[in-house]
């Protein structure tokens, strides 16, 4: 069952939904809450991706994002107002500003999905991921690919780039340890 607005601010009062900064009530429409994009975005670097002799090659059986992501993800430079431009064509990772925390006895997790106005423009926040699970505590990654034909110009902290969705859960999770994102501070995890 997914939280109407009143059932999320009840949440977000009795500490079951963890968010931090606290959204206002402009944040919260209906059934989802508008989340804010984070001050890091990165991309794959392109130099070290194509430099010759190189020839990187990912093995989902024996993948482990946080070692690939150190060699080759680069800080994206911000523009000189201090805003973001997400090319046409190009593939970023990014977070939110908020902080996220669904704690186990809470039967809460979100997913985040992507904006409607900004969808029309050709931006998905999310490729495949939108899943926050039950246990989850962190800022949320946004896998950030601009289909359109324009330059779209985000401000961190301010631009509500997605929201979250917030759902139960028929019964209380196994705690699992280990979860590779967990806390995670920045898209890097």
């Amino acid at each position: 069952m997914i939280l109407s607005d009143n059932d999320i601010k009840q949440a977000l009062e009795n500490k079951t939904l963890i968010i931090d900064p606290i959204p206002n009530d402009e944040h919260i429409d209906t059934s989802a809450i508008d989340l804010r994009v984070g001050d890091e975005f990165y991309e794959w670097n392109p130099d070290l991706v194509k430099q010759a002799g190189v020839n990187v090659t990912v093995n989902i059986d024996h993948f482990d994002f946080k070692k690939l992501s150190e060699p080759y993800l680069a800080k994206v430079k911000k523009l000189p107002t201090g805003e973001y431009e997400i090319k046409p064509q190009k593939f970023y990772l990014a977070s939110t500003f908020e902080y996220v925390k669904f704690p186990i006895k809470s039967l809460l997790a979100g997913r985040v999905e992507g904006k409607s106005s900004l969808a029309r423009l050709g931006l998905v926040v999310h490729m495949t991921a939108p899943t926050i699970h039950c246990g989850f505590g962190g800022v949320i990654t946004l896998e950030i690919f601009n289909y359109g034909p324009f330059p779209i110009v985000v401000t961190p902290k301010k631009s509500r780039l997605c929201q979250l969705i917030v759902e139960t859960l028929s019964s209380k999770p196994e705690e699992r340890s280990g979860k590779t994102f967990m806390d995670q501070k920045n898209p890097k995890g």
